[in-house]
């Protein structure tokens, strides 16, 4: 006779079995990441989990990924519907979300959910190293839109830092086009002989007025730097801005002269941009720009 123990498989690290409890029915889900959910910056669940599990959901969830890293969402709760929200766009950011990737929640009940990230090539993403120095803390009550990040990236150990946003256009209905592919294909054979890392153009940088600095990248090369300048191929320099999150030293995007660089030089959505330091004390990032255009 067989025992009554349910026999299972583990994954290396705490925490991350993978059989189902016999006791949580429908515990399992899926997301994928769609224009909408990166325009409003929180994502709902499913109607079913939530007609299972939402009275028993507090107001905060824990999300915890495969290197270990945890991190605290605000949950929304509105008309029988719920939403990760307050803390999702720190989530969504630190691991280089965008639109069509492929996210895996399994709840393990008392509101923590371990998370698994899938990107286009329907591939596990490799998770930022946090090492040691991982750190779990609360949200401000008070600031839903501005949570506190609760997870830190160790210093980088390569001069070359690539940190991909891969685009779709719901109007395109694909992840990227022939020409955005063979853009960014071209942008990641491009060599520079400084530090470095790639952004693929969304929408919302053209129409919101700032494009996100590779978390890394600007931890250890701009670290309390206010100003930048972005050189285009043809030499002309733009000053611009970073921005930061309350109380960091961190810069968090290229804010203020962004606009104008991007207006002057012609960029697009989709277009994949290259942005290498060439000044470290003046922070200067000279801008090649593979058009998706030109790549057709």
């Amino acid at each position: 006779m067989a025992p009554e123990g349910r026999t299972h498989r583990s994954r290396a690290g705490p925490n991350w079995d993978h059989h189902r409890p016999s006791r949580c029915k429908h515990s399992h889900f899926f997301k994928i990441i769609l224009p909408s959910t990166m325009q409003d910056m929180k994502l709902r669940l499913p109607e079913k989990f939530v007609r299972e599990h939402g009275d028993k959901l507090s107001g905060v969830a824990t999300l915890a990924v495969p290197n270990g890293c945890t991190w605290q969402v605000r949950l929304e709760k509105a008309n029988n519907n719920i939403w990760f929200h307050g803390g999702w766009r720190d989530f969504v950011e630190y691991h280089s979300i965008n639109y069509g990737y492929f996210l895996v929640f399994k709840y393990k009940g008392n509101s923590k959910f371990n998370v698994l990230v899938f990107d286009m090539t329907t591939s596990e993403i490799k998770y930022p190293s946090n090492g040691d120095k991982k750190r779990q803390g609360s949200l401000n009550e008070n600031e839903m839109s501005t949570p506190q990040e609760l997870c830190v990236k160790e210093e980088v150990g390569t001069e070359l830092i690539v940190i991909e946003n891969l685009p779709m256009s719901s109007t395109r209905g694909s992840v990227l086009s022939g020409g955005g592919e063979r853009a960014l294909q071209a942008a990641r054979m491009f060599k520079p002989q400084n530090p470095s890392f790639i952004r693929v153009i969304p929408a919302y940088s053209l129409k919101r007025n700032f494009v996100y600095v590779c978390p890394a990248f600007a931890k250890k090369y701009a670290c309390g730097k206010k100003n930048v300048m972005l050189q285009a191929s043809s030499g002309k320099w733009w000053p611009c801005q970073f921005s930061f999150k309350n109380g960091t030293t961190s810069p968090r995007t290229i804010g203020k002269g962004w606009k104008p660089f991007a207006r002057d030089n012609g960029i697009k959505e989709g277009d994949v941009c290259v942005f290498e330091l060439i000044n470290r004390m003046e922070v200067v990032l000279k801008v090649s720009i593979f058009r998706v255009t030109e790549f057709a």
